[in-house]
């Protein structure tokens, strides 16, 4: 499953539990239910009301067009699918560990260990066993009994399938009414000091088959595991030397669950067994721990979605008017800025991302309070100034952020790799090549670093190179004059950014589909790569109505519409020719002669190209050879033969690198 289609999926599990969380419900999972090769096929929504205890779980399937609104599941004529199937399927000879409801299949498979369920306890009948077919399963039922009908109901399933089935005794763990695999846990943990690992779950005590009815040991208080610490006898117990049929995923999550102490204990042992060095199982042990709860670890807040629908072409004017309350703007640039910024909450489905470019000629022009914010309206913006590349690109690679980068006149100086890394994420197919360390040797590694960026600094037509230029929109600021005002920043209302990005999440919510097949006619008289540009931000803009698609179009002809913001080099030098024939009306000019029309305004580039001095013919051959243009013998009048270019040589030049006349 693409990382694309899980925002796309949580995005609309925020939106589809919005009136449950006015109710004060509270999110507890998002289970992802997948087939065999891993593609999501639906998912359940899990939230519990934190006074009253009570659950409220929904399925949440796509519609006829493919969009995640539908709170029911898919029809599944041959029975629904067990959860985790993909699991199932990467570990094909380990025991499968049987619960009841996803959140007990989860705890287990953190633990390393290859769990399933078929939901609820009444939902034998209604599942596809076949993927467990001749297998090895342990059934952990919850303790009551409804759990030991669902565990007798599973046997007598996985037996017509070949299976090999035990169940773990509940009745000698000493759980709580109702309780299961996550009750037991917790237990554990209070009672041992330490949390549980796959090792002690393959020592409970199992049994053959299940009990006619249960009788619920201890209440709701009390521990739900025995003071011994659910240690069984040895009539009853399963005491294996090291957990059994595991796979080496399952095998490293298991140590890296072990505390530092009882990991050395085991670490030389577990490495002869798995035919590797200690220092290779180390550094798969660190990586399998740092892999956890990574969520904590955000460094920017996730955003829930406005629980209300909302206008599109009145939030965008409340985003357009929020930036000319703080920043001198004419009208087009602030509209362009909002649709830039709403832009960057569809960067799932969007396929271009251009950057925004913040130029100003002098200090003092606003250029980082524009920044800042655009960062604060911005889809999860990162502010990255003095990063370096390599953190950059990772970053970019694990949470796809807005990078926000200031000063970007020195950031960007002598840094190619981050020149490289910006101009690649500009499409979605974007990446670099890295080496990742593997074991004693380094392999290749593709990191994606598609994802919205904003750059601001001063002069950065000097700094940046073309390349960088072409790929944004460049806003233009200037130093405000006294009669101009605006409001200071750090005076905003408190909660006015945080009301603006949750109804541009609840936007990128309800239009993702819109804006992903939305065609906006792009102006022809922008160039290819500014109509890319702005595909973008006039598709978002589609979905406010015509006028804010006028005011998107009027933006990008203001903004990008008068030509190239850059001009190279050799360009420029086709333009002043062109210019040349058509002014003097000529067919043919000698070298000599074009040299000294170029040079003839002394404030012009020619009149200084080399090095102070005027261009030479060398040069105006070296530029013009890149186009497949060369000097040749011309007549002019009856007995001058110089060097120099017919009209007839540009032609096709003329018409392909310049705006036509």
């Amino acid at each position: 499953m693409s990382t694309q289609t899980l925002e796309t999926v949580k995005k609309a599990a925020h939106t589809m539990t919005a009136s449950a969380r006015k109710q004060g419900y509270q999110a507890e999972g998002l289970h992802l239910y997948m087939d065999a090769d891993g593609e999501l096929i639906y998912c359940r929504l899990r939230m519990k009301h934190p006074q009253t205890g009570d659950k409220w779980i929904r399925p949440l399937s796509r519609d006829a067009k493919g969009v995640w609104c539908e709170l029911k599941e898919p029809p599944f004529p041959d029975g629904k699918p067990l959860y985790l199937l993909n699991k199932l399927a990467a570990s094909p000879d380990a025991t499968v560990i049987l619960v009841e409801g996803e959140k007990c299949a989860d705890c287990l498979t953190k633990l390393g260990l290859t769990s399933t369920t078929s939901g609820a306890a009444d939902s034998v009948r209604l599942a596809s066993w076949q993927s467990l077919a001749g297998r090895n399963v342990m059934i952990w039922p919850d303790n009551d009994t409804a759990g030991l009908k669902y565990a007798q109901e599973a046997t007598d399933k996985l037996k017509t399938l070949g299976c090999k089935v035990k169940n773990v005794d509940i009745a000698a763990l000493n759980l709580p009414p109702k309780g299961d695999c996550v009750d037991w846990l917790q237990s554990f943990e209070q009672l041992n000091g330490r949390k549980a690992t796959a090792a002690d779950v393959w020592t409970l005590p199992v049994i053959q088959h299940m009990p006619e009815r249960v009788e619920a040991k201890g209440s709701d208080s009390s521990p739900s595991i025995a003071a011994s610490g659910a240690i069984p006898s040895p009539e009853s117990a399963v005491l294996p030397d090291t957990p059994p049929a595991q796979t080496d995923d399952e095998i490293i999550q298991w140590l890296a669950s072990l505390k530092p102490l009882e990991y050395e204990r085991v670490r030389k042992d577990q490495a002869k067994q798995m035919n590797c060095r200690p220092a290779v199982l180390d550094a798969m042990v660190k990586t399998a721990r740092l892999d956890e709860d990574e969520t904590d670890r955000l460094p920017f807040a996730e955003v829930e979605p406005h629980p209300e629908p909302i206008d599109p072409a009145q939030l965008l004017n409340e985003v357009s008017d929020t930036i000319r309350l703080f920043i001198v703007l004419d009208t087009d640039q602030a509209h362009a800025a909002a649709l830039w910024c709403a832009l960057t909450w569809f960067i799932d489905v969007a396929e271009i991302a251009p950057l925004a470019i913040i130029n100003a000629p002098e200090k003092s022009c606003g250029k980082t309070q524009l920044l800042t914010v655009l960062g604060r309206m911005a889809y999860r913006p990162l502010t990255a100034s003095n990063s370096t590349a390599s953190a950059l690109f990772r970053a970019v690679e694990l949470w796809k952020p807005t990078i926000m980068i200031d000063e970007a006149d020195t950031f960007f100086r002598d840094n190619a790799e981050l020149r490289g890394m910006v101009n690649a994420g500009y499409s979605r197919d974007g990446f670099v090549l890295r080496s990742d360390p593997v074991g004693d040797s380094f392999e290749p590694r593709r990191f994606s670093v598609f994802s919205p960026k904003a750059l601001a600094g001063i002069a950065l037509e000097k700094h940046l190179p073309d390349a960088t230029m072409s790929r944004g929109i460049v806003f233009n600021l200037r130093r405000k004059l006294s009669h101009e005002s605006v409001s200071r920043l750090r005076h905003a209302e408190r909660d006015l950014f945080a009301g603006i990005t949750e109804k541009l999440a609840r936007f990128a919510a309800d239009y993702s589909q819109q804006v992903r097949d939305a065609r906006p006619a792009l102006p022809d008289a922008l160039s290819d790569r500014d109509q890319d540009n702005w595909d973008g931000l006039l598709s978002v803009a589609s979905c406010a109505g015509a006028e804010w698609l006028a005011r998107a179009t009027a933006a990008a002809l203001k903004l990008s519409g008068e030509g190239e913001t850059t001009q190279s080099t050799g360009n420029e030098l086709l333009a002043d020719i062109q210019h040349i024939f058509e002014r003097k009306k000529f067919d043919r000019i000698s070298t000599a002669d074009l040299i000294s029309e170029l040079c003839e305004d002394t404030e012009g580039a020619w009149a200084t190209y080399n090095r102070g001095k005027e261009i030479t013919p060398r040069q105006v051959a070296r530029l013009l050879k890149a186009y497949g243009i060369a000097s040749k013998t011309i007549r002019l009048g009856a007995y001058e033969t110089p060097k120099g270019f017919e009209l007839s040589q540009f032609s096709d030049a003329f018409v392909r690198y310049l705006d036509t006349p």
